[in-house]
């Protein structure tokens, strides 16, 4: 797996450097603007990645062909005072030094802050150099870091307006162009998933680590009820615990690198509410049954949460209460619920409450704020 080399050049002076990172509701928008800005004529190696050792970032930013420097350090756990706590406050500190180092060298033309503790290091950077700051809020509520800086930075781009960062511009998520596509393809993706054309099948996920709760109701569920087709994204924390014995109606995997694809196919998805996974969803058009984190901070995943219940196309269920019973319950609910719109693709169309637009809005935003906006005639090979 390529990772990080920290003897190359993070980025071209002027650039863009994108920090943050840690999971995949973080990078995901990220690796988006940075391919928006690439397809518009931009050297990749004028845009840098500032994130963490631990998250997702250290495999997924160079395989996408991107420059990374992976920090040490992880968030506070709650706001307790403990020997943990004390040390990851000191590897934060550290991160944000080094980060500062990073910006000073490579002098960006632009930061753009995707929001978590591991944005904070080079987020740090540009508002202490004075370097024009971006947020890209995910969530609708914003997070802790994107709050400390709100009043450095130029612009912030959310999903919603009152997230509470000031200079708010409601762009909408930027998504991943597999998710477009998919939008795209839609149920015509079951061909290619080898999936049944007629018969309801529904995608169950937790986010790139997985979520046991999610995971163990669902097996639960497997044991007491007939479940029509499961698509299980289990992931990697818990993929070792899968039953021996399922039936075969639950197909589960441990990663699922076409994920988009299987979410625009589904008759219901079951995951947790992140801020970027909604935004596909709401996109995709397909009904979905929430479970939001229980302690997730200032409670994001369920204000998250609150824009598809409202449009009548998902329901919520605590994560305390779910279990295979309720699961099984609420399955059989929502697919009846929605078995009666008629034409399953025309409904999906008409579900779909998601701008298409947000990756080119956020990118304008980007580029707007440069400090050395790339002229329109740039060529890749840094010459006019």
């Amino acid at each position: 797996m390529k990772r990080s080399d920290s003897s190359a050049a993070l980025c071209s002076r002027g650039g863009l450097v994108i920090a943050g990172g840690g999971t995949a509701g973080h990078l995901l928008p990220g690796l988006a603007v940075a391919d928006e800005l690439v397809k518009r004529g931009w050297d990749k190696k004028a845009i840098g990645f500032v994130g963490s050792a631990r998250g997702i970032e250290v495999a997924m930013v160079p395989a996408a062909g991107y420059a990374l420097r992976a920090l040490s350090g992880r968030g506070l756990n709650g706001r307790r005072v403990s020997v943990r706590n004390l040390w990851n406050l000191l590897t934060i500190f550290w991160g944000v030094v080094r980060g500062i180092l990073i910006v000073a060298r490579y002098r960006p033309g632009v930061v753009l802050s995707l929001g978590g503790y591991a944005a904070l290091p080079a987020a740090a950077g540009a508002v202490i150099l004075r370097i024009p700051l971006v947020l890209a809020e995910q969530n609708s509520v914003a997070s802790g870091v994107n709050r400390l800086l709100t009043r450095y930075a130029r612009a912030a781009a959310v999903p919603h307006l009152g997230t509470g960062l000031q200079n708010e511009v409601e762009t909408g998520n930027p998504l991943r162009e597999s998710v477009l596509e998919a939008h795209q393809l839609g149920r015509a993706s079951r061909i290619g998933l080898k999936w049944p054309t007629d018969g309801p099948v529904i995608v169950v996920f937790g986010g790139s680590l997985g979520s046991r709760r999610i995971n163990e109701a669902l097996w639960q569920a497997a044991e007491i009820s007939d479940l029509p087709l499961v698509h299980h994204v289990v992931g990697h924390r818990d993929w070792q615990m899968v039953p021996k014995d399922l039936p075969r109606a639950v197909r589960a995997i441990e990663y699922d690198a076409e994920l988009p694809k299987a979410m625009a196919a589904a008759d219901l998805i079951v995951c947790r509410p992140g801020g970027s996974t909604v935004a596909e969803i709401a996109l995709l058009g397909v009904p979905a049954i929430l479970v939001p984190l229980p302690h997730a901070p200032n409670d994001h995943q369920r204000r998250n949460a609150e824009w598809l219940v409202d449009s009548g196309s998902a329901i919520v269920v605590e994560d305390e209460e779910l279990d295979g019973t309720r699961l099984s319950i609420e399955i059989k609910k929502m697919l009846d619920r929605f078995r009666r719109e008629g034409d399953p693709e025309f409904a999906r169309q008409e579900r779909s409450i998601g701008p298409q637009d947000a990756t080119q809005r956020v990118t304008d935003l980007v580029v707007h704020h440069s400090l050395t906006p790339l002229p329109t005639d740039y060529r890749k090979d840094g010459t006019l």
